[in-house]
């Protein structure tokens, strides 16, 4: 039952990283057709942290990291648990996905974090 739902929530999300990805290509790659600003002017520096400032972008940057991370790592444990492992090293394989998964996590929540409380001038 545990695997069913784990398993389910995999697919369930990609539904909203398809959605959040989508909406990421457009601000990022599309910027010319949807905000009339050159694709140089959307990746400058000054422009990311302007469009960091958004509790938005905040939200729908770390629902997207923890919804491709979840996706991605659950995909990753399910190709090496198929490997012919010990119950003991199967295991240390969930726990070691689980502790890799939550570090990248921390680590992109601190940098949409600091984009987002960034202060120009210092």
């Amino acid at each position: 039952m545990r695997e069913t739902r784990l398993w389910s929530l995999h697919i369930l999300v990609l539904p909203i990283i398809a959605v959040l990805l989508g909406a990421h290509f457009a601000v990022m790659h599309y910027a010319p057709v949807f905000y009339g600003m050159s694709v140089e002017k959307a990746r400058e520096f000054s422009t990311m942290i302007e469009r960091g400032k958004s509790i938005t972008q905040l939200v729908l940057y770390i629902l997207l990291l923890a919804a491709g991370l979840y996706h991605g790592m659950y995909g990753v444990r399910g190709i090496i648990r198929e490997l012919p492992l010990t119950p003991t090293l199967a295991k240390l394989v969930d726990v070691g996905i689980i502790a890799f998964g939550l570090f990248i996590f921390a680590l992109g929540t601190y940098v949409t974090w600091w984009t987002y409380s960034y202060k120009i001038g210092g």
